[in-house]
């Protein structure tokens, strides 16, 4: 009968940023994911290359959410919503144990 071992790594999804201001410029964070950075970023990929060389197969992908919320009062009327932002993604590999 087979057995195996399991194992898990976090690789953080990327967000696109944008910078306002002239004079006292500020740079945030949009809800938009860098899907460029995160196909092109070493470290993602280093994390996939060491567990694949050292004999893990990669079972299972699991995204990694965050609640976000923005709460106003305009006009004096409260309004409020609240959304879910992927923050990274949870990978899951096993390997055969040898006996």
């Amino acid at each position: 009968m087979p057995s195996f071992e399991y194992t898990h790594a976090f690789v953080p999804l990327p967000y696109k940023t944008v910078t306002s201001g002239l004079l006292f410029k500020s740079t945030n964070e949009t809800t938009e994911p860098d899907i460029q950075a995160y196909l092109n970023s070493p470290e993602s990929l280093a994390v996939l290359n060491r567990h694949g060389l050292e004999g893990w197969e990669l079972v299972s992908a699991q995204p990694i959410n965050r609640g976000h919320d923005q709460v106003g009062n305009q006009n004096a009327q409260g309004w409020a919503f609240g959304y879910a932002l992927t923050t990274g993604f949870l990978l899951f590999f096993k390997r055969s144990q040898a006996r």
